[in-house]
Parts: structure tokens; sequence; C-alpha cells
């Protein structure tokens, strides 16, 4: 299969005709990271509707998965508003909200592992995330009224959450507005659309990380995060129609320019070897997409084919996240010996704590407000250097004419 059909399976395009921008945000998953995210749709949000260009299509996955909800449930209001309560969720989002402290969950969960050894039970997670179940109902739920009737008015077209199912393909659960046509399956990606009306277990399935977090049930079938085969989800606001596409994600849009000046003085640990699979899990994919695009756009440019602007924000580099966890533990746990955060320091100890990669590690389950708020503010400042610089989209000159619509399967 050519790099092309990465994107979409196969491409059917009909005679141009004038329409308005059908813009997708596309919000990638990383557990807490998600804050920087959402900081940087604050940004962009308002910055697409004063140019007329208001977002109608909304994709996520894993903590991408929760912007992309609530986005599309605060679509009737002003973007500003609709900005605030996006950072109001996760200014509210402490560790307790997500998973209950492993001092506590412990015995029950090698209980279960010692079942698991004589037949009797079986382990699905190391960490017990039920309270995750009731703040999500809690804070979800009360937008699933609006994010209904955004849907039905077309204000939203298209909400879709990816997760993992058994089978290891990638279902993409997608609500749609009347007249926006369900995609078909992406045999070269193995991804598979289900129509739903997308609820907070939805998104609960798309951001249960594997092994740590619970599987979430859904019709009879087990989910977990959607960012093990597409964390990124290029391809669903593709294949939806869009004609312009905003993606926001935890790490840059391109590889490191070049190997580091010296390689490791020692073997890789647990630690090290973690963190390449996640940064080969959520980043690899979702740069090859993007070059994909940016390769088709450049083969279709001055054709009659569809030409698909994109806007990228993330961080400068792939550790500048983990690097701030790193310092926010630092300063605000070094020495301490409170109990609530006997956790944080535990999983730190665990991690290593003079280890490299440990707050890469560490960034990625640390829903503290003291890391939240700020990688709120960096993602607010690269989406606000992005959006003011001479040329944010790419390719730019497309951005002036809407681009023709086709039907993407």
């Amino acid at each position: 299969m050519s790099p092309e059909q990465a994107i979409s399976e196969r491409t059917r395009i009909r005679k141009p005709r004038e329409s308005a921008p059908r813009v997708a945000i596309v919000a990638a998953g990383a557990g807490a990271r998600g804050a920087f995210e959402a900081g940087a749709l604050s940004v962009l949000v308002p910055w697409l509707a004063r140019r007329g260009l208001r977002a109608t299509v909304f994709v996520g996955t894993s903590a991408g998965s929760i912007n992309a909800t609530l986005l599309a449930g605060t679509a009737e209001l002003e973007p500003d508003d609709a900005a605030e309560k996006l950072l109001a969720f996760w200014r509210s989002l402490s560790v307790r909200d997500v998973y209950r402290s492993p001092l506590l969950s412990a015995p029950g969960t090698l209980a279960s592992y010692l079942g698991q050894i004589f037949g009797q039970s079986h382990v699905v997670s190391l960490l017990d995330t039920t309270p995750l179940l009731a703040f999500a109902e809690q804070t979800l739920a009360p937008y699933a009224g609006a994010l209904r009737g955004n849907v039905k008015s077309g204000l939203v077209q298209a909400l879709a959450v990816a997760a993992t199912d058994a089978s290891e393909r990638t279902t993409v659960f997608a609500e749609l507005a009347p007249g926006v046509r369900l995609p078909s399956t992406n045999r070269g990606r193995a991804i598979d659309y289900r129509a739903s009306q997308v609820t907070f277990k939805h998104v609960l399935a798309s951001s249960a990380i594997p092994v740590l977090f619970r599987p979430v049930e859904i019709d009879g079938s087990y989910y977990v995060d959607g960012g093990v085969r597409l964390n990124a989800p290029l391809a669903p606001a593709v294949a939806l129609g869009a004609t312009h596409v905003v993606a926001v994600a935890t790490h840059p849009d391109s590889y490191p320019a070049a190997p580091p000046a010296q390689p490791r003085p020692r073997a890789p640990d647990i630690v090290d070897s973690i963190v390449g699979i996640l940064a080969s899990a959520l980043a690899d994919r979702m740069i090859e997409d993007l070059q994909t695009l940016d390769k088709l756009n450049v083969n279709v440019n001055g054709g009659p084919a569809r030409l698909i602007p994109r806007l990228f924000v993330g961080p400068n580099t792939r550790r500048e996240l983990g690097e701030l966890a790193a310092k926010v533990y630092r300063e605000r746990y070094h020495g301490r010996r409170v109990v609530d955060e006997l956790d944080f320091r535990l999983l730190h100890a665990l991690l290593g704590a003079g280890e490299r990669d440990n707050g890469e590690l560490l960034s990625y389950l640390f829903f503290d407000k003291a890391f939240i708020e700020p990688a709120i503010q960096l993602g607010i400042r690269y989406a606000r250097n992005k959006t003011g610089g001479s040329a944010p989209w790419k390719p730019s000159l497309a951005v002036d004419q809407p681009a023709p619509t086709s039907t993407v399967l």
C-alpha cells in the first residue's frame, strides 16, 4: 500500500462545489498531558471563529477524546465561553478523580493476581479507576443534552472518539449530524466506524490506558485506549469530510533533526524502554500521517483534487512536557511528607528519582493541579505563537478559499 493510502484507502473526487469549510479539530491522546492540548484549544477555537472557520467536526483519542467531546458539547456557546468550559474541566481534575491510591488498592490487586495464578480471578488493571467512572459521569453527562442538540441542528457535523477493541482494531464511535455519511471501514489501517450516541463511557473507553486503567465494556465488547493504534486520529477527520484540519498533540510534528551527540552510557532500563514504546505509539504514527497529508497536498496543489490545509500545535521537543513534570515534582514534593502525596512519591521512587526519563513517564499520570496549570499555560503559549505567525496553516495559500468537498472512504 502506498504512503498516500495511509490517510484513507481510496478517495472519490466529486466535481468541486462552493460550500462552507468543514473544519475538524483533531486532539491526540496523552493522559494528564491533555491539559496542554486544552490550553492550546482555548486559543485556537476563538481564533478560528474570528476567521469564519468555526469547527464543526471534533475527533479525539484518549485524553483528546475528552477535549473533543467537551468542545462538541459546548459548540452552541460563544467560542471564548466554550474554551473556558474546557479549561475549567482540566482545572477541576485531581488524581483522586482518576484512580484510587495504589497504597490502598494494591492489596486487592495482589489478591486478584494470586487468584489468577489458581484460575479463580484475573487482573484487568494495575490501578483502580473506579473514581474515574463517577467523575466522568458527573462532569460530562451534563453536556449530553447540548451535544445531542448541537448534532441534530448540524452545528456539530460529527463527534468521533477512537478506541482499540479486543481484536486489536481501531473502532471510531461517531455521532453524526443528519446527512453526514458514516465512513466505510479503512481496511489499510483496520479502522472501523460505528454510528453511536457518544457518551462518557465511550470517552472512558478511548482513555483506558492499557495495563494501568480498567478496560471499558460497551455493548458486550471491551475497549482500551485508542492511542494504542491511532493516537492522532487524522484519518477519521479526513474520512468525515474535513476541508481544514487543526491538530493538537503533546509531541512535535517532526522527528529530531539529528541523532543525539553522545550515545547512552548504559543499557536502557525499564523506564527508558516504556518511554521509547510510548513515543513510538503516540508520536511516530502521528508524524507519518501528518507527512502523508502534506505529501497529498503537494501532489494535488494546482489540480482538481481536494486540498486539506492543516494547522498543528505541539511542543518543540518530545521531552518538554516530561521536563516540566519533573520540575513541578521537584518543586512541589521535594522533602515533603504529606500522606496524600505518597502516591507520587512512590511512583517517583519506582521510576527512579535520578533517571532522565522519569519525568517523561510521570507526566502521563500526573493528574495534579501543580502540573495541570503549567501544562495549560504552555499550551496557550504555543498556540498563541502559532496563530500569531505569518503562516500558521500548511499549505498557507489554500486557506483563503474554501476547499472543494469530496467523499472519503
